[in-house]
């Protein structure tokens, strides 16, 4: 009986990046330096400058290295380069590296900080509300009493926290009435209202930061902080332009119709400006705005948010990208004593500009790159927290107005901050307890 032959198994193929490794390595120029390598540019351009590669922290000065975290080809050619002066493969070289140790989650906190997530948020959600007063209502004014506005927090901000549209949160929000956390069960149309109300915006900018607090001790021990912007996608969609375009539909496929005109929509957006800190990932002060037009740039919003982070935290250290990089930036960053990390544009000044702030983070930049990117890279983890918040409560809005949407992302961060005192409280034995007035 003829016996079938295993299949041939293929090597992988290489990718670019590993391909233009090899060419770099084959030209050559790497040269040693300690525990280090330096890696001529693959362009034959004299003026551009050489790459420092850590092949044991997996690490490369070069701007793809800084913008993906991955292996990029000036490593490929370290990789190339070492195989060739040892007489070993790539792999085997590779294999050979220490491996950079890895940071390590604590598991049984974080399961039982998911486990208990659903039950332990909305407790904590009633005993923040707490703090919201109710606005007075004038003697003798007509019609219902109104939803106390602690209330219409709690509902709209369960309401998000279903991710259901707001007819199939009634039941979510009728569980509340029995746990005691609201007075009644209100209707959808009630909480579509306080959701597009301008009223609730600085009430659930206010709880952010009061949410915040009880990590507070935690963030305070590095000061590490960052900043950035995040979009959401809403329901809404306008017209990309005015030019018509032919488009073919499923319906048009299978039951072969007309063609049809339609134009070319995109969806809107709202855009979320953000300080968070980086041990925990809680967000310390949040902004919202629309996602184009007048004040939707980032960098406006960079002093507001580190404004409003130093009334409860301790910041020593401001990680943010070139977008944010400005005289006035710099300088507020000292002033609440802490060091600035944000790279320079190819364009930027050196030494001989005239902001000392800036000559002074200059300098850090240029003799210390390394440390200093160390520290900049703390920005990874404000990325990581808006991945995670659109993750855990969807990546888009349901709301048709304005102020409606920036409400509803406002909601999102609110439940992010509460979820982030569920695991502190599993982690580090951290104890929730809301001892400010949400609105003075």
């Amino acid at each position: 009986m003829a016996t079938t032959a295993a299949p041939t198994e293929f090597p992988p193929l290489a990718t670019t990046r590993e391909e233009r490794g090899r060419q770099i390595a084959q030209r050559g120029g790497i040269r040693q330096l300690g525990a280090r390598y330096l890696v001529p540019s693959q362009s034959p351009d004299p003026s551009v400058p050489t790459y420092l590669v850590d092949v044991v922290a997996r690490s490369c000065t070069c701007m793809d290295w800084e913008l993906r975290r991955l292996p990029c080809k000036h490593y490929e050619a370290c990789l190339s380069w070492l195989a060739s002066e040892g007489a070993m493969s790539a792999e085997a070289a590779e294999a050979a590296l220490p491996k950079k140790q890895q940071s390590r989650q604590n598991w049984p906190a974080y399961n039982r900080a998911q486990t208990t997530e659903r039950g332990r948020v909305p407790q904590l959600l009633h005993s923040l509300c707490l703090g919201v007063p109710d606005r007075e209502r004038a003697s003798g004014a007509p019609g219902r009493r109104p939803i106390p506005d602690r209330e219409a927090i709690f509902g709209l901000t369960m309401k998000v926290y279903s991710e259901c549209s707001g007819r199939r949160a009634e039941a979510d929000v009728a569980a509340c009435v029995e746990r005691g956390f609201l007075s009644r069960a209100w209707d959808a149309n009630t909480l579509f209202r306080a959701m597009e109300s301008p009223a609730m915006t600085p009430i659930l900018t206010r709880m952010i930061e009061e949410a915040a607090g009880p990590l507070a001790a935690i963030e305070n021990e590095a000061g590490q902080f960052a900043i950035d912007a995040i979009g959401f996608r809403t329901s809404v969609r306008r017209v990309r332009d005015e030019k018509e375009v032919v488009v073919e539909r499923w319906y048009d496929q299978a039951h072969k119709g007309e063609e049809r005109r339609s134009r070319r929509f995109i969806h809107d957006w709202v855009k979320l400006h953000a300080m968070t800190g980086t041990l925990t990932n809680v967000v310390t002060a949040a902004r919202v705005t629309a996602g184009t037009g007048t004040g939707a740039g980032d960098s406006p919003h960079f002093i507001p948010l580190l404004n409003t982070t130093t009334r409860l935290f301790t910041v020593k250290q401001v990680s943010a990208d070139k977008a944010y990089l400005a005289d006035e930036h710099l300088e507020r960053v000292a002033a609440v004593g802490a060091l600035p990390f944000i790279p320079f544009k190819t364009n930027s000044r050196e030494m001989d500009h005239p902001n000392e702030h800036w000559r002074r983070m200059w300098a850090y930049f240029d003799l210390k790159k390394d440390e200093f990117l160390k520290h900049y890279h703390r920005r990874s983890n404000i990325e990581s927290t808006f991945g995670a918040i659109k993750q855990k409560l969807g990546d888009s809005v349901r709301s048709k107005i304005l102020v409606a949407q920036q409400n509803e992302v406002l909601a999102k961060v609110l439940l992010w901050n509460l979820t982030c005192i569920v695991q502190a409280i599993e982690e580090f034995g951290v104890e929730a307890e809301f001892s400010h007035l949400v609105m003075s």
